[in-house]
């Protein structure tokens, strides 16, 4: 008898598309731009006057930005929800991609676009970190039984290293082909990610697993969900542990 491998947990159809949807979510992370805009932030904070001197003082600032919209992640994702603020941060992070591309556009001609841009940064990190920071490591825990978690785990974190690496080596020539219209595709990204979650994902605070199950049959197959949730019923009782995702 061969042992079992990763991929035989998601046999069947729903679970898989799950686990797609885990995997979208996941990659949607790394492809936001939140990383690039580190890469952006320096010469956006000169281009607005600040002495070189001062510079990495203010970058480490877009740190601690993003530290503290995690902090305030954890405290309001039970109250609102993992849909919510997913939603909520991806359509934050759509419209300051906008405003970033516009006052990236008229830096040169208006000498308060400068500040808009350095505002740009710090509330696209806040927006990353209230929404996608927080909230994308929780969905494989209650998407997820016990017996798939660790294999989804696994594959959700591949998903974000590579596409980690494909935006850090993507991006430079991004900002060399479109210049000042680079975040453009972030934006879209961020698009796409709202739509897709408000679409295909349901709300998973305080339901237990079965009643999760559900809601993504009825979300993502209709006029199937019973057929599909007698399909996964065995897969998902062998490791259904706790009755609730509250904390």
């Amino acid at each position: 008898m061969r042992p079992a491998r990763p991929w035989d947990l998601f046999t069947d159809r729903s679970v898989r598309w799950q686990l797609i949807t885990v995997m979208i979510i996941s990659s949607a992370m790394q492809l936001c731009g939140n990383d690039s805009i580190y890469f952006y932030a320096t010469y956006v904070f000169k281009e607005a006057g600040v002495s070189a001197e001062k510079v990495q003082y203010i970058t480490i600032g877009t740190g601690t930005c993003e530290f503290t919209a995690c902090i305030l992640c954890n405290l309001l994702i039970e109250r609102k929800g993992r849909r919510f603020m997913l939603m909520g941060g991806f359509i934050l992070m759509t419209i300051w991609a906008v405003v970033f591309t516009i006052a990236l556009s008229f830096q040169n001609h208006v000498s308060w676009m400068s500040y808009l841009s350095m505002a740009c940064i710090f509330t696209y990190i806040l927006s990353f970190g209230m929404g996608p920071a927080g909230v994308t490591g929780v969905l494989p825990t209650e998407i997820f039984n016990q017996t798939a978690r660790p294999a989804a785990y696994m594959i959700a974190g591949s998903m974000m290293w590579i596409n980690l690496f494909i935006t850090g080596m993507l991006f430079p020539f991004l900002v060399s082909e479109l210049s000042e219209f680079c975040f453009v595709p972030f934006g879209a990204v961020c698009l796409l990610s709202a739509l897709y979650i408000g679409l295909f994902l349901p709300e998973t605070k305080g339901k237990s697993l079965q009643a999760i199950t559900s809601e993504f049959h009825k979300l993502n197959f209709k006029g199937q969900s019973k057929q599909c949730e007698s399909q996964s019923q065995a897969q998902y009782q062998l490791g259904e542990v706790s009755h609730s995702t509250a904390l």
